[in-house]
């Protein structure tokens, strides 16, 4: 089991949130999984997942905003996952970009760098499910995977404890719920 007093599940409305849930009682994690919508001024946190999103919605891009800057001020451990990657890059000045065409299914990325989400490995096979990808990452990040869809597919902040993965690592099989539970270790 690992030692996480509470993880903070900020549901956007995705289809594969009940996927989140599913990993992390996997994972034996204490959580809590909130709507985007719903008063979470006064939950406390240890970590954060971002889910991803069915459709755009401005009300949940202005809350996921003021959790991500909370998170990057107190330095709390947050991961963005699909729509979640994207918003921390837009909330923290990158730009993402949408693409030629909906990416759906399962996806290899090559591994460019050593890091605390996919330890030791070269690649990894995911689910995606996406229309946009990160164009231009903010100040400070950096990115370790990559696919041919797109360049940036896990980045993360050279200081801050702070991921995004562009694909779901929910629906990712092992690779995704090892990411999630390296995630979740990292304190």
């Amino acid at each position: 089991m690992i030692s996480v007093l509470t993880t903070l599940i900020l549901d956007n409305l995705s289809p594969f949130t009940p996927n989140i849930i599913e990993c992390l009682d996997k994972l034996q994690i204490k959580y809590i999984c909130k709507k985007y919508y719903d008063n979470i001024d006064n939950i406390r946190y240890d970590n954060v997942i971002l889910s991803g999103r069915k459709k755009s919605n401005k009300e949940s891009n202005v809350v996921n905003s003021k959790i991500i800057q909370n998170c990057f001020i107190y330095d709390i451990p947050l991961l963005g996952i699909c729509y979640g990657a994207q918003i921390i890059a837009l909330a923290l000045g990158g730009t993402i970009y949408e693409m030629d065409h909906h990416i759906l299914g399962t996806v290899t990325l090559t591994i460019s760098k050593t890091n605390p989400l996919t330890v030791d490995k070269k690649s990894i096979n995911v689910y995606e499910s996406h229309r946009y990808c990160i164009f231009r990452l903010p100040i400070d990040f950096d990115s370790f995977a990559s696919s041919k869809f797109c360049k940036h597919e896990i980045f993360y902040h050279k200081i801050k404890r702070i991921f995004g993965t562009q694909f779901h690592p929910e629906k990712s099989g092992h690779d995704g719920i090892k990411l999630l539970s390296n995630f979740l270790k990292l304190h």
